[in-house]
């Protein structure tokens, strides 16, 4: 029997400061119109290096089609280094020369990635799996062209998970990157992107009129998504209330949601507060394990308050619905509609 001491990591991660709040300090809308500038330039600078954007030219590798969509598995060209795998939801209805809205709709830690919320793989026996976990598919049903891009690490870029195993898909990816200055959120951010410039193009698609949404790491990269292009002019991010200075301090932090430093200038609460004025539904659910309700509950005052600084109360739609780690999209549907339909 060892008599060594157990010293623990945690002690470390508690003993670093707490994150400033700085959508807080603002007094005024001025002042936050100004500080949500400078943290843009912040944010910027804790971005590691990404390879060289292209054109998002869209390869077509199949199609489907579904007694009230096609499906078309495609292939969008991001940088000189990567591309990323979609799925593209036409509604069957949609009358020739017509536009309707578009949805970039982002998958979170599904089993089966986008085929679980595009409905291509639901397993009506799996609370986890199911068809109310199909943001994608019902969007498309609701009228929307929807584009949905493949996180690595899951069906579509998931050709390295035999090297993983057992461990991690998230972390391990993310300390491979980190030993070139790599970050997956950023990388992911620039798939986002490059799935909207797309999305934007398309013939059936409206680019005034574009949104996204996204369960837990889909909530997550909406918020990434909303905050870092302004032609989402709507959108739903949900199961992704908790911030990642608990998350850290617990040792549950997902490494593709965060750039390398935030910590040091604040925190989701910060992050939320930068997609302000435009229109946004917070979603989270009263029995969702994940997030903390005592930090969720402050993160809707905070982000309550900035919007009600800028005069836009009524843009935040703040949904706290019975079920647990999931979208709701009953009540994603209505804030939709009403903000891209109208």
């Amino acid at each position: 029997m060892t008599d060594l001491p157990a010293d623990a990591y945690t002690d470390l991660i508690s003993a670093l400061p707490d994150p400033p709040s700085p959508s807080a300090a603002c007094g005024t809308a001025d002042e936050l119109l100004s500080w949500q500038a400078e943290f843009h330039t912040v944010l910027a600078e804790l971005r590691g290096w990404l390879p060289e954007r292209v054109e998002p030219r869209m390869e077509i590798l199949s199609q489907t089609e579904e007694a009230d969509h096609r499906r078309l598995t495609v292939r969008i060209e991001v940088s000189d280094l990567t591309s990323v795998v979609a799925y593209l939801l036409i509604p069957a209805d949609l009358k020739v020369g017509e536009r309707r809205p578009g949805v970039v709709a982002l998958h979170g830690h599904y089993r089966h990635g986008i085929d679980s919320i595009c409905g291509v793989r639901i397993e009506p026996d799996d609370p986890e799996n199911n068809e109310r976990h199909a943001y994608g598919l019902h969007a498309v049903r609701e009228g929307y062209v929807v584009l949905a891009p493949a996180l690595w690490g899951w069906p579509g870029r998931d050709g390295h998970l035999a090297l993983i195993g057992n461990r991690d898909r998230c972390n391990t990816i993310q300390m491979a990157s980190a030993m070139y200055g790599v970050n997956p959120v950023d990388l992911h951010i620039q798939d986002a992107m490059a799935t909207l410039d797309a999305l934007c193009q398309r013939p059936e698609v409206d680019a005034e009129r574009i949104g996204a949404l996204g369960n837990s790491t889909g909530g997550r990269m909406t918020m990434w998504l909303a905050l870092t292009d302004d032609r989402v002019r709507a959108c739903v991010p949900s199961g992704s209330m908790n911030h990642f200075r608990e998350r850290s301090q617990a040792l549950k932090s997902c490494g593709i949601q965060a750039p390398f430093g935030l910590l040091r200038h604040g925190d989701v609460p910060d992050l939320f507060c930068l997609i302000a004025p435009r229109p946004m539904q917070l979603q989270a659910g009263e029995h969702d394990s994940l997030i903390t309700p005592a930090h969720r509950d402050a993160m809707h005052e905070q982000v309550r308050r900035a919007y009600d600084l800028l005069g836009a109360g009524d843009q935040l739609d703040y949904i706290l619905h019975g079920g647990g780690h999931l979208l709701d999209w009953s009540l994603a549907a209505p804030f939709l509609r009403q903000h891209l339909m109208g």
